[in-house]
């Protein structure tokens, strides 16, 4: 639970002297270095033959980060929000769990310009300790969310290819 801040005798309130974490600022943090893990098994199995037996543990390596990423983003999900620094960070969990759920490059593309388009729902507004802090943990999140964009297990270069025309246009990845 965030610490709150100090009143002087005057009564005048101080700010916290440290960043104290929440439910979910503390679950967001290690969901940053969840999603790095699932980055970095996703690249794993893209690198090698993924059809040859030999990298059958790779596969499960993959999944297990998955797993591990998923299980993160239920626990904040559940988490209620103490102060309105987490909403942002919320938000950012929701959108992640969306984007590693997707079933086609398009939706996942879409979902993604989500960050530009809606920047102020993904954004921790303020200059204070806790809203530095937590605008680290987004900006982490963001650099990701383009790391995710570049797995061809999530975006499909050649679905991209085939979906990008005049007709059915699809925004290109970033």
């Amino acid at each position: 639970m965030a610490k709150p801040a100090s009143t002087t005798p005057c009564g005048v309130t101080t700010p916290p002297a440290h960043f104290t974490h929440t439910e979910i600022s503390r679950t967001f943090s290690r969901l940053i270095g969840s999603v790095s893990g699932y980055i970095e098994a996703e690249r794993d199995i893209e690198d090698a033959a993924s059809w040859d037996p030999a990298f059958l543990d790779w596969h499960r390596d993959a999944e297990g980060a998955r797993s591990a990423v998923l299980s993160s983003i239920d626990h904040i999900r559940v988490s209620a929000a103490v102060r309105p620094e987490d909403l942002p960070l919320k938000r950012m969990a929701l959108l992640l769990f969306a984007l590693i759920e997707t079933e086609s490059s398009s939706e996942f593309l879409r979902l993604a310009a989500c960050l530009d388009r809606h920047a102020d729902l993904f954004s921790c507004l303020g200059t204070g300790l806790v809203a530095r802090r937590v605008t680290q943990m987004l900006t982490a999140a963001r650099l990701q969310v383009a790391d995710l964009a570049s797995l061809t297990a999530l975006v499909d270069p050649l679905e991209i290819a085939v979906a990008d025309s005049a007709d059915d246009p699809v925004p290109v990845a970033a």
